[in-house]
């Protein structure tokens, strides 16, 4: 049966973008990174060619096989082995990807708004809503983007409005005096290879019309999360300072606390919790939606939903190690020391590796896309 366009391009823009803005929004790691000054922002508009080459084999392979799901896309180039195998190890990602931000965002609101609540009961409050979205499917996640994401993006703008009075350009200075070339691209290179967005794009656009231009999508949610991103990096440096926004364990929270909206509105603080716990939410459930849907492709199972519930329940078990609940962990995982090591392997070399060999069967590959009906799936309505 074919698959209806059941996600249009703007909810699949917004859901990449929200998914990208979690971050940044919550602790910032850029701060941190190479040249660990207040060029950062130069970083910021390096990060963007990056991206653009980390993500531009898996870009052309969306594009040429658009219409087929991600796990019949890996058997059809690796063939159905070594293909699944990949899948697998994807899945495995989309499950670690779920469980670390899982666990960074109940460390957050653990340190930040409820340090009496014991931990998992913070937990249990992220993943009742995250099944059920996630179970109920693609469509439901696409539906649910465009309102959650809109909000984060009025508070940023909110943020920086009523911020502006209390933000001093000096602390932007010296203008690159103080960093290296070498830093700079470093910087930029590891912000870069975060950016996992690239693999909502790959997985949910399966549920796109033909009609729709996915590269244009991946072009306009990467040309907004660069302006969001600059609109939460520049006030968080001219108002804290770049010295205090690095030990801050989320710097554009601590921003958000000096700001003061019509000079009697105070504690705007509670637009940010507002809007970032139901985008981070969205954000695990679309890592735990696309572990399932990939391991569907995988086993030929019909539906995405028997492996919702499990996938969660791995998530809850690994959060409930106790290491996993200590502030050096949070530290660790938010830092570039652990992350962009793990996303880069995903959206790049395997990427690189299937558009090698692409190449290579591109004729036998041609032929099959021309006469293999491509699959369909009734679990996203």
């Amino acid at each position: 049966m074919r698959k209806k366009p059941l996600i249009t391009s703007f909810q699949l823009v917004m859901m990449a973008l929200g998914s990208a803005l979690v971050f940044p929004y919550m602790f910032m790691p850029i701060l941190n990174g190479p040249p660990a000054n207040q060029d950062v922002w130069f970083v910021l508009i390096l990060t963007l060619p990056y991206i653009i080459v980390i993500n531009a084999p898996i870009l052309f392979i969306m594009r040429r096989f658009r219409g087929r799901s991600a796990a019949e896309t890996f058997e059809m180039i690796m063939g159905k082995p070594i293909g699944k195998t990949f899948a697998f190890f994807n899945v495995l990602f989309f499950i670690f990807c779920s469980t670390a931000c899982m666990d960074i965002t109940g460390l957050f609101i653990k340190i930040y708004f409820m340090s009496e609540t014991p931990f998992w009961a913070i937990i249990v409050f992220l993943i009742v809503p995250l099944a059920y979205l996630s179970f109920k499917g693609a469509g439901a996640i696409g539906r649910s983007a465009p309102f959650l994401i809109m909000f984060l993006i009025f508070t940023i703008f909110f943020f920086f409005i009523f911020g502006i009075g209390k933000m001093d350009p000096k602390d932007l200075q010296p203008v690159l005096a103080e960093s290296t070339f070498f830093d700079l691209n470093l910087g930029a290179f590891l912000t870069a290879a975060r950016y996992s967005e690239i693999l909502i794009l790959f997985v949910f656009s399966f549920y796109l019309s033909k009609q729709a231009n996915i590269i244009k999508a991946f072009g306009v949610a990467l040309s907004v999360f660069a302006v969001c991103f600059m609109l939460i990096l520049l006030p968080t440096i001219m108002v804290l300072g770049d010295e205090y926004a690095r030990h801050s364990f989320s710097a554009y929270y601590s921003f958000a606390g000096q700001v003061e909206a019509f000079g009697f509105i105070t504690r705007v603080q509670a637009l940010f919790v507002l809007a970032l716990f139901p985008v981070a939410i969205l954000k695990v459930t679309m890592y735990n939606y696309m572990a399932s849907h990939v391991l569907a492709g995988v086993l030929g199972a019909k539906s995405h939903r028997a492996f919702v519930i499990p996938f969660a329940a791995v998530s809850f078990a690994v959060c409930m190690i106790p290491v996993m609940q200590k502030t050096h962990t949070f530290l660790f995982l938010t830092s570039d020391r652990f992350f962009p090591f793990v996303i880069l392997p995903v959206i790049f070399v395997i990427p690189v590796i299937m558009l090698i060999v692409y190449f290579f069967r591109r004729k036998k590959i041609s032929a099959a896309l021309m006469s293999k009906v491509p699959e369909g799936e009734d679990e996203a309505k």
